[in-house]
């Protein structure tokens, strides 16, 4: 695929998370732009603000937004119902995008680490609490933002609870692991579908190496000379925004796009260019790994996993 052009959604109904910059941000803007009802998920209520302007002056619906924080399980609760009571339970599009790369060491609210609990932890919460509106509209689709990095990780019962108390912390590594969650959480949402014979997807995406913030927050625990030499790196070899959202909006948008698809650059390792399908590990696949996750996360959101 050389080329993808999101088609009109008019009176669909998108909610983004981490929608007040980089991915989410363009992501929402494109969504509004072609007639999307589009609700961004913001943690703070000026950034969410600034983004409604940014989309608003060539938006066909008024974007809105909602209060959330991933890292707060009391905040995800809150902004679920809030979001079912906006949409009067219609959501067309949950584009699961929040997320942070490799901070130094930090807890969320709840007590997780804070890529577990933003990453993976807050999603999965979000999104098993806003299953009545996705399977009450025809046609819905879930997709999860994952990362090539993926491929370097590896999971385990012992090892997520370790990184989840911030054990043996290494930021990168986590992050790696964190992404091969959001795809397991995606491969199990599928089948949650596929047994109930439901008309939602849940597909996944990775935007290969785009020059967000994301990134260069990514080097924050590094000295300042090298952090800046680091950051004007990631300016310079990433690809624009524009590029790195299109995989995210052709799993959201795309009319042949099929449950449990996985999208992302075409060219350099999936690291720049055009979307197409992405390749992932065995791990992502694995439904014995899945389903412990699963079973973890419940545990640590307190909100029941789809059966």
């Amino acid at each position: 695929m050389t080329h993808f052009e999101v088609p009109r959604l008019d009176g669909r109904v998108a909610l983004v998370t981490g929608a007040t910059g980089g991915l989410g941000l363009e992501v929402a803007r494109v969504l509004a732009v072609n007639g999307a009802s589009v609700i961004l998920g913001s943690r703070t209520e000026s950034r969410g603000l600034a983004a409604v302007e940014t989309i608003a002056a060539h938006a066909t619906v008024p974007p809105r937004v909602v209060a959330l924080d991933l890292a707060s399980l009391a905040s995800v609760r809150d902004a679920a119902s809030r979001i079912r009571d906006l949409t009067g339970d219609r959501l067309d599009l949950l584009v699961n995008n929040g997320g942070i790369m490799a901070p130094p060491l930090g807890f969320s609210v709840d007590g997780f680490e804070l890529q577990w609990a933003t990453n993976v932890i807050g999603p999965a919460a979000l999104t098993w609490q806003l299953l009545p509106a996705l399977e009450e509209t025809p046609g819905s689709r879930v997709v999860f933002v994952s990362s090539d990095t993926h491929r370097r990780a590896r999971l385990a019962d012992g090892l997520i609870r370790d990184d989840v108390r911030g054990e043996n912390y290494r930021g990168f590594p986590i992050y790696a692991r964190t992404k091969l969650a959001d795809l397991l959480v995606a491969n199990e949402l599928q089948a949650h579908f596929d047994d109930r014979n439901s008309g939602a997807i849940s597909v996944a995406a990775h935007p290969g190496f785009s020059a967000t913030g994301i990134v260069s927050s990514g080097f924050a625990g590094l000295p300042r000379f090298a952090h800046r030499i680091a950051a004007a790196a990631v300016g310079v070899l990433g690809q624009p925004v524009a590029m790195g959202a299109m995989p995210i909006l052709l799993a959201a948008t795309g009319a042949d796009v099929k449950g449990g698809q996985y999208f992302g650059p075409t060219h350099f390792g999936e690291l720049r260019g055009p979307p197409g399908p992405a390749h992932r590990s065995a791990a992502a696949t694995d439904r014995d790994l899945g389903r412990m996750l699963v079973a973890r996360l419940e545990e640590y959101t307190g909100v029941r996993a789809p059966a």
